[in-house]
């Protein structure tokens, strides 16, 4: 497998998998989805196999205040941040357990620390809040996150320069 730019033959795929991914959140429209990866391209990847299947794929994008951005929404133009927003991160079904989501992360720190990132910030949903702190991603309190997250949804954080 390897972790790569997406590319414009991924999009079907990468809707598919947000389809089996997510059930307690609503899924966004492809032009929501691509207009994270026209903000951010280096920070966004597929993850794909051997023979080009995608197998995962993570989302990022510069982002800036203390709320995260909203769902479902094409994302406006936010100029230079020194934060990204991991927008979202799936992996396929019949992929999970092999650490993909831990890679393309890693891959996402990579690039991060090189574009003088100072943290990573994210919404945690349908219970992923234990996978996010387990890469070091910690809970910000009292944090006002938009109710299409749904209700259990955390706001986190990974400090990369402090």
């Amino acid at each position: 497998m390897k972790i790569q730019e997406i590319e414009e033959k991924n999009w079907l795929a990468i809707l598919s998998i947000q389809n089996d991914a997510y059930h307690q959140v609503g899924l966004e429209e492809l032009d929501v989805l691509k207009s994270k990866y026209a903000a951010s391209p280096d920070t966004c990847f597929a993850c794909v196999s051997d023979q080009n299947d995608v197998l995962g794929y993570l989302l990022a994008h510069p982002w800036s205040g203390t709320q995260p951005p909203k769902l479902f929404e094409p994302l406006p133009d936010i100029g230079n941040s020194d934060t990204l927003f991991l927008h979202d991160m799936a992996v396929s079904s019949h992929s999970k357990g092999v650490g993909i989501g831990r890679q393309m992360v890693k891959e996402l720190i990579k690039v991060a620390l090189q574009k003088k990132i100072k943290r990573i910030t994210l919404v945690a949903v349908q219970g992923a809040d234990s996978f996010w702190s387990l890469l070091d991603f910690r809970e910000i309190s009292r944090a006002t996150i938009c109710p299409s997250y749904g209700e259990s949804a955390v706001l986190m954080e990974r400090v990369l320069i402090a």
